[in-house]
């Protein structure tokens, strides 16, 4: 059938223009505004994920200035904070603050004293190592010690992506880098998963980070900087529906009068303020929270740059990147999504399949109602026609992106391919579609009938 050849003819053009964009421009040149339209599609069909296994603890501003500190406070408030999370049992913690400086405090042996203790009664405790100037991931040399004994130390390597900034991928360990003694440093998400028990295959493939949508009840307590704003409003707002976040930026925000703010950080949150001077109910609540809980410790203070920037949640704290990226593992396992590049065989073989049908399904409406137009309307141009077009284009746009998205979901979900390293070809097969270089390429290739040598 015809329409058989004008879909593969469409979907040769894709790719050709996939990989000439990525030779002319980069391979990055318009993805990663796609991927963000697609994120909120993604986000939705992940739901509640494994949320529900993890929390998140913040040391924010008034926490800090409560406790009488400045930031970096001292070790024997980091003690105290581990005392407290203590006596509710978490299954696992993660301290996301780099204990690295040789900075003169005689309350060293608090921290040192209550990480072990935590490890004793049975909760797994890991500390973040960042990167130093000799590309080693090394603490104090008193920690260093009780590595391996007391705690793991873990990476916190983050490179944002290099085009748009946007936390897309997370790596999930460090093998080959460095010296010798970080060789194969497991990251924090790997180490927290590997903690409940299971294990994952590791490749050189980094994690593809699928961002729930569905806020957390409790957040990042950031207010509102925007002009007109209440004092109390929060700068994040919960999710408007799929198709509200899937419309145009200005179209949702002549709707909504939160449709500019981003959406509200996915994993429920506890501040550090909340663990001093509890009632009897507050502790009841606490206990909820955090019994048998994966908790990881981070920072939300005004003057640290521990940010990053999310498609869809905004700039947030750096210990939910490490959040997002454990809970995809916990929800796929083996099946994580991988960042993969255009010359893995597996993405090709997908990106042949599906792309066909993008191009193919479609078909038999889109030529049915272009020859029901060309026989009734379109050399007549009254309203009926007019209205019947923008009917037709809309309906066509509407299947084409439908089949996209399904398609995206099932190479996620299915096949393990992150959204980021497919949704370039689909974009621009549905753009060779829409230009039709299909049918006036099939044409040219192989005219009809009766239409060769200008006969008609």
């Amino acid at each position: 059938m015809r329409f058989v050849l004008e879909s593969v003819i469409a979907l040769g053009v894709g790719l050709l223009l996939t990989f000439f964009v990525e030779w002319m421009f980069g391979e990055e040149f318009i993805t990663r505004q796609q991927a963000r339209a697609y994120a909120p599609i993604a986000g939705s069909s992940y739901g509640e994920g494994k949320r529900d296994d993890i929390r998140v603890l913040l040391i924010d501003d008034a926490a800090i200035a409560a406790a009488g500190q400045q930031w970096p406070a001292r070790y024997s408030y980091s003690a105290r904070l581990l005392r407290a999370v203590a006596q509710y049992h978490p299954k696992a913690v993660f301290v996301d603050i780099y204990y690295s400086a040789q900075r003169d405090d005689d309350s060293l042996p608090s921290l040192l004293r209550q990480v072990c203790a935590l490890h004793e009664q049975g909760t797994k405790v890991f500390l973040a190592a960042n990167r130093n100037r000799q590309d080693e991931y090394v603490l104090r040399p008193e920690l260093e010690e009780l590595a391996g004994k007391c705690f793991e130390k873990v990476a916190v390597k983050y490179t944002p992506d290099d085009i748009d900034r946007l936390a897309w991928n997370y790596t999930l360990a460090l093998t080959g880098e460095g010296h010798g003694h970080e060789h194969g440093l497991k990251s924090a998400a790997l180490a927290l998963y590997e903690s409940t028990g299971r294990t994952v295959e590791v490749e050189h493939h980094t994690l593809a980070l699928t961002w729930g949508s569905k806020a957390a009840a409790h957040g990042v307590a950031w207010l509102s900087n925007e002009a007109g704003a209440a004092a109390d409003e929060s700068y994040c707002r919960d999710t408007h529906g799929l198709l509200a976040e899937l419309a145009p930026p200005g179209l949702r925000n002549s709707i909504y009068r939160d449709g500019s703010k981003p959406v509200c950080v996915f994993h429920e949150t506890i501040r550090a303020g909340q663990l001093t001077e509890t009632t009897a109910e507050q502790d009841v609540q606490l206990r909820q929270l955090i019994e048998g809980k994966v908790l990881l410790i981070g920072t939300a203070l005004s003057d640290t740059s521990d940010l990053i920037l999310t498609p869809m949640h905004g700039r947030i704290p750096g210990v939910y990147l490490h959040a997002m990226a454990l809970d995809n593992l916990m929800t796929f396992g083996d099946d994580y999504a991988r960042a993969m590049h255009l010359t893995s065989p597996k993405l090709v073989l997908f990106l042949l399949a599906s792309m066909l049908l993008v191009t193919l399904a479609p078909k038999p409406f889109v030529h049915k109602m272009k020859e029901r137009l060309k026989r009734k309307h379109v050399r007549r141009p009254d309203v009926v026609g007019i209205i019947l077009y923008l009917l037709w284009c809309l309906g066509r746009l509407l299947v084409s992106l439908a089949i996209a998205a399904v398609l995206l979901l099932i190479g996620q979900y299915w096949l393990g391919l992150g959204f980021l390293s497919i949704i370039n070809v689909i974009v621009l097969t549905l753009l060779a579609e829409w230009f039709e270089f299909n049918e006036k390429l099939s044409e040219y290739l192989f005219p009809k009938k009766g239409n060769e040598h200008g006969h008609s």
